[in-house]
């Protein structure tokens, strides 16, 4: 008897000091895990303030080389005033018949609606 009690002494032994070790192992990785998540964040911050920084100089470069060809070329830049009226009206242009042919499609599927309806009725 005194066996048996041992050994189930020491079961809840193992059970007790296995919980424990799972418990500590368990913070420990919630704890790296949120070292690792503060580190990711700030990696992508970084990269994205990189990123905002490369933009802001090449548009100051674009618009530097834009001035120069505006200086050598005159003609230029009523060219490209011109080319964004255009392109300004071919959106206005696309936007109006993109509104008809959803306007026509919707028109047109009413229409087969009422149609369907009416069938209906005739064969009942």
């Amino acid at each position: 008897m005194d066996t048996i009690k041992t050994l189930a002494y020491a079961g809840l032994g193992l059970a007790v000091q296995t919980n424990e070790k799972v418990k500590n192992q368990f913070n420990e990785l919630v704890e790296l895990g949120k070292k690792s998540d503060l580190e990711g964040k700030n990696i992508v911050g970084d990269f994205f303030k990189t990123v905002d920084t490369a933009k802001e100089d090449l548009e100051g470069q674009i618009e530097k080389n834009k001035s120069k060809l505006y200086d050598t070329f005159p003609g230029l830049k009523e060219l490209e005033e011109k080319l964004t009226e255009k392109a300004g009206e071919m959106k206005s242009t696309l936007k109006d018949t993109i509104g008809n042919a959803k306007n026509s499609f919707n028109k047109a599927e009413e229409t087969n609606t009422e149609d369907a309806e009416i069938v209906e009725e005739t064969t009942k």
